[in-house]
């Protein structure tokens, strides 16, 4: 058998640490001890930040929070469902995303299926002098677990590029009336006339990129042009205990921004999303830790 162990078990995959009379070293010992520690630590801060959060006062008015980024594919549709999904779950706010997006959004189908609505928004701005009542704008939007309520764009995108930026604040101004948050999830770009109105509009915003310099670079040449008093920026699909994304994030921090937040990348995560099962709780400790720090980000800045 030329040495090989019984079954192919090597006994070291059962015993990891040196033993000495059957005890752990002191090597063994202060591993797992930093272990203990290192998860200590986790739980002291998500319990920080649960506290944090819950201790938000109410919102004075309805609040508008827009997200935007120069750059597409960054993730500015899953950063506002899970902004929102915490708001709404852990804030108890009324909360509605929107999906701005005027080319094929996807913001509802994250939504579980049996939650989703078949109406958009095109439709309800059709049907605006007809909703009186919380009860009646119910059928338009899809209900998330969490209390967060998705309004989806239309399936048509050429009746989406017909809705200038009037209708948006004819459909916000409406919605500000039933809900305590808007969010409004942009299309690709600062510099267009819808992204120019929500910039405008928003009483903060959520400036989204990826940490690759191709796209960080970009995105703050963006923060110079947007100009919002109050901004978070969201590093998205980031690779921990790389170099590069501390640059980039040390960078972002750089320019006194009011908080900048990391999420990592997290396929389960991604399958959470592409399967409509979303549950903050079920994530791994890195990627909840960072919701929650988002979510207080843009709690903080209520008003």
């Amino acid at each position: 058998m030329n040495g090989a162990p019984p079954g192919g078990l090597e006994r070291r995959s059962v015993h990891p640490d040196v033993l000495i009379d059957g005890k752990p070293t002191a090597a063994g010992k202060l591993r797992r001890r930093l272990q203990r520690l290192l998860v200590s630590q986790h739980e002291h801060e998500e319990a920080m930040l649960e506290r944090r959060i819950r201790a938000r006062p109410p919102v004075t008015r309805p609040n508008t929070v827009a997200l935007v980024s120069p750059k597409g594919g960054v993730g500015k549709t899953t950063s506002t469902f899970l902004a929102g999904n915490l708001l709404a779950g852990h804030l108890n706010v009324r909360a509605i995303a929107i999906d701005a997006n005027p080319d094929f959004g996807t913001l509802a189908r994250l939504a579980p299926d049996h939650r989703r609505s078949k109406r958009s928004l095109a439709d309800l701005l059709a049907d605006l002098d007809r909703i009186n009542t919380a009860a009646e704008l119910t059928p338009y939007v899809s209900r998330l677990p969490t209390g967060l309520h998705v309004l989806s764009a239309p399936d048509d995108a050429e009746l989406t590029a017909t809705l200038g930026p009037e209708r948006y604040g004819e459909l916000v101004a409406f919605l500000a009336m039933f809900y305590e948050v808007v969010l409004l999830d942009l299309g690709t770009g600062v510099a267009g006339p819808l992204a120019r109105f929500a910039i405008g509009r928003a009483d903060q915003l959520v400036l989204v990129t990826t940490p690759e310099w191709v796209t960080s670079s970009v995105v703050l040449e963006a923060l110079s042009y947007v100009q919002h008093e109050h901004t978070t920026v969201v590093i998205n699909k980031s690779r921990l205990e790389s170099a590069a994304v501390i640059a980039v994030e040390n960078r972002f921090r750089a320019e006194h921004l009011h908080r900048a937040v990391t999420i990592p990348y997290d396929e389960q995560l991604a399958t959470m999303l592409d399967s409509g099962t979303y549950a903050l709780e079920a994530l791994g400790w890195r990627t909840r830790l960072a919701v929650k720090r988002l979510g207080l980000a843009v709690a903080d800045q209520f008003v």
